[in-house]
C-alpha cells in the first residue's frame, strides 16, 4: 500500500473576463469578424482578443477546489483508512476506505455525535440511477496517468485504459470523434477552401465554433473569449474552468450523463510540460473527490482526454525553403501546379499542405530533417512515403491492407506477419481491424492504418493533400504564436504513441485495456446499463 504523492498547483484568483464567463454553449459567443475573403491566423486572433481581455474589468475569488489532504491515514485490518476534516474544526468528519489493491471502494460521514457513520459502498450504487459526469481534458499522455495511478492517485476509479485518438491528434477532431458529432470542417480553423478557392477566415470560424461540432453536446465549456489567455495565463483559465465545472455538475440532479471540457489544461501542458500536467491532474483528482463527497457517493465520474502530448521542448520549423528548392511556390491560393499552401496556425507536430501535386510535395518535404514521413491520398488509397520508399494503405470492407511497395515507413511488417500466422489476415491481404488495433496499441504508431486513412477520407470536409509527420522536438505553425508564448514545452499532433495515446479513468466498471476515441462513449453507456 502506497501513500499518495501530490503535485500541487498553486491556486490563482479566478477572474471573470469578457463574454459568457463560466458557461456552456459557446456557439452563442459573439466576437469581432474579419472579411471572409482574407486569410487569417492565430496571431491576429490572439492580438485582438488580448487587447479585449486587457481592458476588461477583472474580479478575483478563491480556488473552487477545496478538497485537501487527509488529516490522518491509518491501517485498519486489510484496509487503509483516510480521515478528512471537511468543516475545518480539527476533527474527522469524512472517511474513505482503500482495499488491498489501493482502490477506494467505500466512504463514510460523521454522525451527529462525531463518530464514524455507516459505510456507503460505491459499487453498490447502480450507475443507471445516478448522474454520470464526464470530464474531458486537453492533452494528456497515457503514461503520466498510469504513473499517477500507480502512486495512489485517482483511486476511486478503475485502472486507466489507453485511448488512441484520431490522426492528426487535434482537439476538434478528437472531441468530434468522442462525442459522435460528425466531421469537422478541417484539422484547424485555418484551411484552404477548394470550393471557394481561398483560405478560410480562421478568426470567424474559431470564434463561432464552426470547426467544433462537438461543442453543442457539452454541458460546460468556458467561453471562447477565454481561449486567448490559455497560453498567456493558463493557470487562471484552469481555475476558472474548475469553478465552472463544479457549478455545472452541481446542477445535474437526474441520472443523465453530463459533459465538461477543459482547454486550460492545454495551456498548462504546452507551457509547463510534464510537471505541469502532473500538477493539474492532481487537482482534477481532488476535484473528483470533492464531487464524490458533496454527492455522498451518488455519482459516477469518468475522466478522459482528447489526445496525448510529447513532453519535450519543440522548436518551430518552416517548410518553405525545401519547397522552394524543390521548385514549388509557397502561397495562399492554388493557381498553378507548383503552388503549395502550408497551414501555419497552432504549433503542432505535423504539417498540413494543400497542393495539386501531392506526390511531388510529399517527396519534397522529406528533404527537411524534421519530417519523419509524409502521406497523401489518391484513388481511395493513402500512400505513405519516407526516405527509403513508399507503402500504401487500402480500405477494405473488414479492415485495411498494407502494401509495402518499396519500403515499410510505419514499421508494421513484423506485426502483420504475426497476425497472418494467427489467422487474422485474409488471402487478399485484408487485416482484421480489431486484431490489428489490439496488436498495435503499444506500437510506435498505434492503429496507424485506420487513422491515416480516416485522416483523408472521414474526419473532415476539407482535408489537406499532404500531411508531413514531424519528429518530436519540432513543431510547425504560427511564428507569431511561437514568439508570443516563447516556444512549446510540449505539444501534439503526430502519429506516434506519446502524441496519440491518452487515457480514460471511470467509476462505471472495467473497460478494455485500450480502445479508440470513437468507441469510448458506447463502451461507457454499456457499463451504465
Amino acid at each position: 500500500m502506497r501513500f499518495i504523492r501530490t503535485y500541487p498547483i498553486t491556486p490563482l484568483p479566478l477572474r471573470e473576463g469578457l463574454g459568457e464567463g463560466r458557461t456552456s454553449r459557446v456557439s452563442a459567443v459573439s466576437a469581432p469578424r474579419r472579411s471572409a475573403s482574407s486569410g487569417s491566423g492565430i496571431g491576429s486572433t490572439v492580438l485582438r482578443l488580448t487587447l479585449a481581455v486587457l481592458v476588461a474589468t477583472l474580479t478575483g475569488c478563491t480556488s473552487a477546489v477545496r478538497f485537501g489532504p487527509p488529516i490522518e491515514t491509518r491501517q485498519e485490518a486489510d484496509e487503509l483508512v483516510f480521515a478528512f476534516d471537511m468543516d475545518g474544526d480539527g476533527t474527522p468528519d469524512y472517511w474513505t476506505f482503500a482495499d488491498q489493491s489501493g482502490r477506494r471502494r467505500s466512504i463514510a460521514y460523521a454522525n451527529a455525535d462525531g463518530s464514524r457513520g455507516p459505510r456507503i459502498i460505491l459499487d453498490d450504487i447502480a450507475a443507471a440511477s445516478v448522474p454520470h459526469l464526464v470530464i474531458a481534458l486537453d492533452g494528456v499522455p497515457f503514461d503520466l496517468v498510469q504513473q499517477l495511478y500507480d502512486e495512489g492517485h485517482f483511486r476511486f476509479f478503475r485502472p486507466p485504459s489507453r485511448v488512441i485518438c484520431c490522426y492528426p491528434g487535434m482537439t476538434d477532431l478528437a472531441m468530434a470523434e468522442l462525442m459522435h458529432a460528425g466531421p469537422c470542417l478541417a484539422y484547424q480553423a485555418v484551411y484552404f477552401d477548394r470550393v471557394a478557392g481561398r483560405m478560410s477566415d480562421g478568426n470567424k470560424i474559431y470564434l463561432d465554433g464552426a470547426n467544433s461540432p462537438w461543442l453543442a453536446k457539452m454541458d460546460y465549456r468556458c467561453s471562447l473569449w477565454w481561449d486567448v489567455k490559455v497560453y498567456l495565463d493558463p493557470r487562471s483559465v484552469f481555475e476558472h474552468e474548475l469553478a465552472g465545472m463544479i457549478e455545472t455538475f452541481a446542477s445535474i440532479d437526474n441520472n443523465r450523463s453530463a459533459f465538461a471540457y477543459s482547454v486550460g489544461t492545454a495551456g498548462l501542458g504546452t507551457r509547463g510540460g510534464r510537471e505541469a500536467i502532473l500538477g493539474y491532474l492532481g487537482t482534477i483528482d481532488r476535484m473528483c473527490e470533492q464531487i464524490i463527497h458533496d454527492r455522498r457517493g451518488r455519482v459516477k465520474i469518468t475522466v478522459t482526454a482528447d489526445h496525448g502530448h510529447n513532453l519535450v521542448r519543440n522548436e518551430r520549423i518552416k517548410l518553405d525553403n525545401v519547397l522552394k528548392t524543390g521548385g514549388y511556390r509557397v502561397t495562399t491560393r492554388l493557381r498553378d501546379a507548383n503552388d503549395v499552401i502550408p497551414i501555419e496556425y497552432g504549433l503542432v507536430t505535423y504539417a498540413a499542405l494543400y497542393t495539386d501535386d501531392p506526390v511531388g510535395v510529399a517527396r519534397c518535404v522529406l528533404n527537411h530533417e524534421a519530417v519523419e514521413f509524409a502521406s497523401y491520398a489518391q484513388d481511395d488509397k493513402v500512400f505513405v512515403v519516407d526516405r527509403q520508399g513508399t507503402a500504401r494503405i487500402e480500405h477494405r470492407p473488414n479492415g485495411f491492407a498494407y502494401i509495402t511497395e518499396s519500403a515499410d515507413p510505419l514499421y508494421l511488417t513484423p506485426i502483420i506477419e504475426n497476425l497472418c500466422a494467427a489467422g487474422h489476415v485474409a488471402p487478399d491481404g485484408t487485416i482484421d481491424d480489431q486484431a490489428f488495433f489490439d496488436a498495435t496499441t503499444a506500437h510506435e504508431y498505434p492503429d496507424a492504418l485506420s487513422r491515416l486513412w480516416r485522416a483523408f477520407y472521414a474526419l473532415v470536409d476539407n482535408p489537406p493533400d499532404v500531411i508531413a509527420n514531424l519528429r518530436d522536438g519540432t513543431c510547425h505553425g504560427s511564428g507569431f504564436f511561437n514568439a508570443l508564448v516563447g516556444g512549446m514545452d510540449s505539444t501534439h499532433g503526430s502519429l506516434n504513441r506519446i502524441n496519440s495515446a491518452t487515457f480514460t479513468l471511470t467509476m462505471l466498471g472495467e473497460l478494455p485495456p485500450a480502445l479508440r476515441t470513437r468507441d469510448l462513449l458506447p463502451a461507457l453507456e454499456q457499463l451504465r446499463k
